[in-house]
């Protein structure tokens, strides 16, 4: 069983490898089609992320995540995830294998992230809180979406998700796409723990309500 650090790693690396498939229009548009569905409603979907999330806990985590960045499109990403373009790399539209798996050998994996360096990138609470300062959307309203996203169920919270996700790539806010996997997958097992890190980061970005 991977530790707390390596996992956080390995949801660094599946987000950098979702945005190198996400350079080839045809797999973008396969991949988005999955938003909101459970993983069994998601079939085009298994060619690219079966050998990486088959014996993962929270799968439906990482086809979520998957499909909201194929949404964002490729332009979107995680500062210091995506990788950069090396020449010396095959491209998706170059080399097709290169899409469907991990290699057989694999890379060793990645630095595992500091933990106080991960837990200060914004999670969605700090995100949507980034929405109402930068993008005017209405506190009332954002904060009453983060309470109800934070106590439904993950079925829902997967299914719903999109929507305001959309919103924020519309207005020029990209969530921090490995934070929000590790979150999505922990969830089912710490709910509470994680609408609490959500609901923290937002009323910390907050003005200091007023007394009454």
């Amino acid at each position: 069983m991977p530790t707390a650090a390596e996992h956080r790693a390995s949801c660094d690396a599946f987000v950098a490898h979702i945005h190198l498939l996400c350079a080839e229009p045809g797999v973008r548009a396969r991949l988005s089609r999955g938003r909101g569905r459970p993983v069994e409603e998601c079939a085009p979907m298994d060619r690219y992320l079966s050998r990486r999330t088959a014996h993962r806990s929270g799968r439906r985590a990482y086809y979520t995540i998957a499909s909201l960045i194929a949404m964002a499109g490729p332009q979107s990403h995680t500062p210091g995830v995506r990788p950069d373009n090396d020449p010396g790399l095959p491209s998706p539209e170059n080399d097709p294998a290169s899409l469907l798996v991990a290699p057989a050998e694999s890379a060793p994996p990645p630095a595992a992230p500091d933990p106080a360096a991960w837990f200060a990138r914004p999670n969605l609470g700090a995100t949507l809180a980034t929405a109402v300062h930068r993008a005017g959307h209405g506190p009332e309203r954002t904060e009453s979406l983060l309470h109800i996203l934070t106590r439904i169920s993950d079925d829902q919270l997967h299914r719903r998700l999109p929507a305001p996700v959309t919103r924020l790539l519309r207005d020029g806010i990209t969530p921090d796409w490995g934070v929000l996997l590790h979150d999505l997958v922990q969830r089912p097992y710490r709910r509470d723990r994680v609408g609490l890190r959500w609901r923290d980061a937002f009323y910390l970005a907050a003005p200091e309500p007023r007394r009454t």
